[in-house]
């Protein structure tokens, strides 16, 4: 698309100063010759602007500055919150990536105990299933095979 071509500046920038003035948004080659980029469109919004523009010149007035001042501060505020969020997200991942490979070689040793100590209970408990009954007998025939004597340390009073 075209670009239109820029009014004069009626009175030379903001004030009436004669200095130039930084435009919001558009082709960035800023004040040239008296001419603002856009200002055709400028002039236009500020007419449709109405009440709450102090001064009645063509430059937005200071309770448009304030909002604009706090649109723009609370934009930064959200990038920059924005920013901390993507960097702290970063070093966490970092972080667990390095528990990770520090933990793994523990990790890998605890599961290999474990499965050890399993593959011992087992061997535990079948050994216990195959001579229980054998052990039970040997138990009822201590008990039950009583043989009365006197214990060696016994002595008969005199």
């Amino acid at each position: 698309g075209g670009q239109q071509r820029a009014a004069p500046c009626p009175r030379g920038g903001p004030g009436g100063q004669g200095q130039p003035q930084a435009e919001e948004a558009g082709t960035g080659q800023g004040h040239r010759a008296g001419h603002r980029p856009g200002a055709v469109v400028g002039v236009a919004q500020h007419l449709h602007q109405g009440p709450g523009v102090s001064g009645g010149g063509l430059g937005p007035g200071p309770a448009v500055l304030q909002t604009r001042k706090a649109r723009r501060l609370k934009q930064a505020k959200e990038e920059a919150q924005m920013e901390v969020e993507h960097y702290r997200r970063e070093r966490e991942q970092e972080f667990q990536s390095k528990q990770q490979a520090a933990m793994g070689s523990q990790g890998n040793l605890s599961a290999e105990v474990e499965q050890a100590t399993r593959r011992q209970v087992q061997g535990m408990q079948s050994s216990q299933q195959r001579n229980r009954e054998r052990v039970l007998a040997q138990l009822l025939g201590m008990v039950c095979d009583v043989r009365p004597q006197v214990h060696p340390n016994y002595r008969i009073a005199v």
